[in-house]
Formats: C-alpha cells, sequence, structure tokens
C-alpha cells in the first residue's frame, strides 16, 4: 500500500514538473518570437528611416542643381544685356533684387529644412520672376532700340582690335612651325579639345565661356608615335596668354627652354611616352579671376612650342 501511494506520488511529481518544465519552454519560444518580431520591425523602421533620409539628399541635390540653372540664365541674361545704359539698369535693379533676395531664400531652406515643399514651391515662383524680368527687358529694348546699333558698333571695335592683337602674335605662331622631324614630338589640339570648367554648388563640373566663372582650364591634346624620340617621361608645359600678351599665372611658376630662350608657363605635366600615339592633359587651376577676351594656348615640349590654339571668354 505504501509503495503504491510513493509511485502515485513520484507520478503525480514527474507529471507537475514535465507541466512546469514544458509552460517554461512555451514561454521562453513566446519571448524569442516576440523579441524577433520587435527587432524585424526595428530594423525595417531603421531602413525606412535610412531611405528617406536618402532620398532626402537627392531631393536637395537635384533642387540645388535646378537653382544653379536658374541662376546661370539670370548671369547670362544680365552679360547679354550688359552695355545697357544707367538709366535701363535703375528700372531693371528692383526685379534683380528680388531675384537675388528669392535665391537666398531658397538656398537657406535647402541647407537647413527637411521639408523641402517650401524650396520646391519658391523655385516655381523665382521661375515667374525670371519670365517677367526677361519680358520688361525685351520692353526696353524695343523702347531703346538704338543701343542695339550702339552696342553692335562695339562688339566691332573690339573685334578689330582682337585681330590686332591677333597679329601681334604672330612671332609665337613662327616659333611653333621651326619644329624639327627629327626626335622632336608632335602634339595635335584643337579647339573642341579645351574644357573650360566650374564648379557648382554640388560639386558637380560644368562648362562656362564666361571670363569670372572660370576655375579650371583643362587642355587635352594628342601626341603623335615617333619611333626616333626617347621613350621616357616627358614634360609638357602649357602657356595661357592674354591679348596684352601677358601670361596668366598658375599656382607655381615653371620656365623652360624655346629658341634658346628661357620662357615662364602657366602649368606643367609629366606623362610617360613609349614612342605610340598617345593622348594626354594638363590643366591650370585658378589663381586669379580672367577678363573677358581672347587668350591664347600653346603647348611647348623638348624646347618646341608644338601646338596652339586660341579660346574667348565673354
Amino acid at each position: 500500500m505504501i509503495s503504491k501511494i510513493k509511485e502515485l506520488w513520484a507520478d503525480s511529481t514527474n507529471r507537475k514538473v514535465m507541466v512546469l518544465f514544458t509552460g517554461i519552454i512555451i514561454l521562453l519560444i513566446t519571448f524569442l518570437f516576440f523579441q524577433q518580431n520587435r527587432m524585424g520591425k526595428q530594423k525595417k523602421r531603421m531602413e525606412q528611416e535610412m531611405q528617406l533620409k536618402v532620398q532626402n539628399i537627392e531631393e536637395k541635390n537635384m533642387l540645388s542643381d535646378e537653382l544653379d540653372d536658374l541662376i546661370d540664365e539670370h548671369d547670362d541674361l544680365l552679360d547679354e544685356y550688359s552695355t545697357l545704359d544707367e538709366q535701363l539698369h535703375e528700372q531693371l535693379h528692383e526685379n534683380d533684387s528680388l531675384i537675388q533676395q528669392q535665391i537666398a531664400e531658397i538656398r537657406n531652406l535647402i541647407r537647413t529644412k527637411s521639408d523641402l515643399k517650401e524650396a520646391r514651391s519658391k523655385i516655381e515662383t523665382l521661375k515667374s520672376i525670371s519670365k517677367r524680368y526677361i519680358a520688361n527687358i525685351d520692353s526696353l529694348l524695343a523702347v531703346n532700340g538704338t543701343l542695339i546699333s550702339l552696342n553692335d558698333s562695339v562688339v566691332k571695335v573690339n573685334r578689330n582690335i582682337n585681330w590686332k592683337n591677333l597679329e601681334l602674335n604672330k612671332q609665337n605662331v613662327d616659333l611653333s612651325e621651326k619644329v624639327s622631324k627629327g626626335s622632336v614630338l608632335n602634339l595635335q589640339i584643337k579647339k573642341d579639345d579645351i574644357e573650360i570648367i566650374y564648379y557648382r554648388s554640388t560639386g558637380k563640373e560644368r562648362h562656362t565661356d564666361r571670363a569670372k566663372k572660370v576655375q579650371k582650364i583643362r587642355t587635352h591634346f594628342t601626341v603623335d608615335a615617333n619611333p626616333i624620340s626617347v621613350a621616357e617621361i616627358k614634360t609638357v608645359y602649357m602657356q595661357i596668354i592674354n591679348e596684352n600678351g601677358e601670361l596668366i599665372q598658375g599656382n607655381e611658376l615653371h620656365k623652360t627652354i624655346v629658341a634658346d630662350s628661357v620662357v615662364e608657363c602657366t602649368s606643367a605635366s609629366d606623362f610617360e611616352y613609349n614612342n605610340i600615339e598617345m593622348k594626354h592633359w594638363i590643366e591650370w587651376e585658378r589663381v586669379q579671376i580672367l577678363l573677358p577676351g581672347i587668350y591664347f594656348v600653346h603647348l611647348i615640349i623638348e624646347g618646341n612650342i608644338a601646338a596652339q590654339t586660341t579660346l574667348k571668354l565673354r
């Protein structure tokens, strides 16, 4: 009898232990499930927040580029009508001030606000103001038609001056014709090979022909194959000369010899030459703000002016 009681008690205890153990396992599984579910939701929320941040940055860059395009159009318009007299400039000043104020407000919104709806709205407003600005200029030009003929006369005078300056620089052209046919390298350059660059607020390179915006001039050229020339590291020098015959300075002053004379150069670049045709480039970074006009670009290698071209900035 006693043994039966002991057996029943043992069975009862085992069942309780099993029930308790099973309950613990169920609680543990339930806890892990909810914990995993909570972590999954947290991870998803973080991914969504990161995606929103990326979209916000992309939208800011897009709005910055759109604003830069409007600024470029406005600056080009001012340059186009830069010959207007003081009376017309006074009439246009009020609209121009409003445009500059709008530009400053939009830049501030793009930099400081996470909600870009207001910046986008102001850009649309700025477009409308710019259209009215152009309409006002056209109206003023219709009233002051004599200014157009005056501007044409000024352009013709400047063109004649530029041609005279070209004649004064024929000595440099003659030097390039003295390149020997032996081991001296020949370089090929075209006007389209010159990149006139400025940088947007987003860091993107853009091309321009406006003197005050130029931040870098990059000249691409082709080196002809020459089996006689020594295969080695070559140095090419670039001169950028303004209409007055003055050398445009670079970050460092480089010197080389041309026709037994020491000449100063704007910049220099080394490249490895292996007797085959190849392409290379040399560039100048702005040290001084350039003035509108014609600039002469000379490439010098191994003591000879091997290539040259001109570029015009307005």
